[in-house]
């Protein structure tokens, strides 16, 4: 099958951080981008955290292209990590609610070429691209054959999952606990992993994907995927989320005044 004929049935869900006016007309000139591939997917919920909301504003760049889109606010932001794993929560309970079978979830600095529905896939429960960087790489002494077969590590941007045979994604008392413990950490510096091992949105991805016992498939093509191990270790770039990359018509295009780099 195709990519395209997974995107028929599920829903877009999108999050992000509204900062000010600039930053809703950017993101309206990523839906413009991507309408193309947004336009076949059943349904359209974006979720944000904000700094200034100007609701009425953003209702009109989103609505002027989806009208029927469903918008949702998260009123408390608490930060870059937690704010994420808030967020991802937030849509995934959602679609749980008004009972969501196949939801996209994504982010709003995602741009997607059309060639990406025509991606052959397999049949399974989680489509996934699979997060690494150069120090990810050291633990499999730089042996892209087993990095290949054995690492998974979901990122949080772009996936796939059949919410109907889930639980639930982030397990909310746990990110609660921590949130209250770091603030009583003098001179945070907003990385909790470097306080507390293992939290991570991708690790938590992953934990829902395995206690569920989902079926995976990796979307990145194997010579694509090669090809981006290469890429990292050859610069040595440490960001697991491939930013500014676009793989198989996919790339998370967070620096825009930066070139793409196109594999």
């Amino acid at each position: 099958m195709l990519l395209k004929e997974l995107v028929n049935k599920s829903w877009y869900g999108s999050i992000g951080y509204i900062e000010n006016r600039d930053s809703i007309d950017l993101l309206g000139s990523y839906l413009l981008h991507n309408k193309p591939v947004l336009d076949e997917f059943e349904g359209h919920i974006f979720a944000f955290t904000y700094k200034e909301l100007d609701d009425e504003y953003l209702a009109e760049v989103i609505n002027s292209i989806y009208p029927e889109a469903i918008i949702l606010y998260l009123e408390k932001n608490r930060g870059h990590n937690f704010g994420t794993a808030d967020l991802d929560n937030f849509i995934f309970d959602f679609c749980k609610t008004i009972k969501v079978e196949w939801l996209c979830k994504t982010s709003t600095d995602i741009i997607l070429e059309p060639k990406v529905l025509d991606l052959p896939i397999q049949e399974a429960d989680f489509y996934y691209m699979n997060g690494i960087g150069y120090g990810g790489m050291e633990k499999y002494n730089y042996d892209n054959t087993r990095i290949f077969f054995e690492d998974f590590f979901p990122q949080t941007n772009f996936y796939f999952i059949n919410v109907s045979k889930t639980d639930y994604l982030n397990d909310q008392k746990y990110i609660d606990e921590t949130y209250e413990y770091i603030q009583s950490i003098n001179n945070y510096n907003g990385k909790i992993w470097e306080y507390i091992q293992g939290w991570e949105c991708e690790g938590f991805l992953k934990q829902c994907v395995e206690r569920n016992n989902l079926s995976k498939y990796h979307l990145i093509k194997p010579n694509t995927y090669i090809k981006l191990l290469e890429l990292i270790q050859q610069h040595q770039i440490h960001d697991c989320s491939h930013k500014n990359i676009m793989i198989d018509g996919i790339c998370h295009y967070q620096n825009i005044n930066q070139k793409i780099t196109v594999l």
